[in-house]
């Protein structure tokens, strides 16, 4: 794997695109509280067959949090209590305002212009990165 080091920082901003994946959303932020955020995003993408048509996903997914070794109490009371709808709100509303309509959608150096929709090969991803890298590393350009 292409390492960047210093070069890129990844931001994400989860957009839900369903209630299902609303409750997913939040589930992984409250999975952040407990410091596993990216092992539950990486199980949800892993697992997404066995959530994501549920009309009623919480059970599910605490049953994601147990097999992470999380608190799964403390994680269905996050979700259930609202704590994270704002935030989860704000970042749709972001999605929405750069006219997100997929996921994953990525934006090279946070610039509408170098969307990146949908899957796509580690290779292609290196690929852009590094264009972009040459892009703003080029003085006058």
């Amino acid at each position: 794997m292409q390492r960047f080091e210093g070069q890129v920082q990844l931001v994400l901003y989860p957009f839900a695109l369903n209630p299902t994946s609303e409750v997913a959303t939040q589930a992984a932020w409250c999975a952040g509280e407990q410091g596993k955020f990216w092992e539950f995003h990486h199980m949800l993408y892993r697992r997404q067959e066995l959530w994501n048509r549920l009309a009623a996903p919480l059970e599910r997914l605490s049953d994601f949090a147990k097999d992470l070794n999380l608190d799964t109490t403390a994680l269905k009371s996050c979700v259930e209590s609202g704590r994270m709808q704002d935030r989860m709100q704000a970042d749709k509303a972001y999605g929405q305002q750069l006219q997100v309509n997929s996921t994953p959608t990525l934006f090279i150096n946070d610039n509408p212009d170098n969307r990146v929709i949908g899957t796509r090969s580690e290779g292609e991803l290196v690929r852009l990165i590094r264009q972009e890298l040459d892009r703003v590393q080029r003085p006058g350009q």
